[in-house]
Formats: structure tokens, C-alpha cells, sequence
């Protein structure tokens, strides 16, 4: 019988934030891939199914919300979770209404 792992993919563009939720996540059984870029994560999203998504809403280029609506409209299946350093209120809402 083959276990078939949960795929999750990390969107961020710092190398050390990915690094360590990879390190976690792949620790518990998960496998892992990274995009450092809003496009580079809809690339992805693009080649293969993710499970679950983990993405940075302050981004270079193509910021966390942008590639929520980039998403939903591509109409990418996959859980997304929004992190941030700088979160408000208001973003949160405004992921939810968003898909998040």
C-alpha cells in the first residue's frame, strides 16, 4: 500500500521563513515545495495540485492578495493559509473575503 504525502506549497520571498517552515513540515510527513514570487507560486499551482498553501502577504512584484485573486480566478484548488509580520484586521478580512 502507498501513502501518498499531502503536498504543500510555501510562498514567500524570504529564504529563511521558507527554510524553516520546510524544515517543520517535512519533518511531520509533508511534502514540500517553495515559489519565492507570487507568479513563481502560481507557476506551480499551475504544474501540479497543491494541499495546502502557505503565502506571504508582503511581497515583492506580486504581493499575497494579488496572487489570492490570481488563484481564484486560475481557479487552483488548495487550502491557503495568508501569514504576515504585518497583519491587520482589515487585511485578514480582506484575505477571507478573498478565499483565504
Amino acid at each position: 500500500m502507498t501513502i501518498t504525502k499531502r503536498q504543500i506549497l510555501i510562498v514567500d520571498d524570504e529564504a529563511p521563513m521558507r527554510h524553516m517552515l520546510r524544515l517543520v513540515l517535512e519533518r511531520d510527513g509533508y511534502a514540500v515545495a517553495e515559489a519565492v514570487s507570487g507568479q513563481q507560486g502560481l507557476d506551480r499551482l499551475q504544474a501540479g495540485h497543491y494541499d495546502l498553501i502557505l503565502c506571504d502577504i508582503r511581497m515583492p512584484e506580486m504581493d499575497g492578495l494579488t496572487f489570492l485573486k490570481e488563484k481564484e480566478e486560475q481557479q487552483f484548488g488548495g487550502t491557503v493559509i495568508m501569514m504576515s509580520a504585518y497583519g491587520s484586521i482589515d487585511t485578514a478580512v480582506e484575505c477571507m473575503k478573498k478565499g483565504a
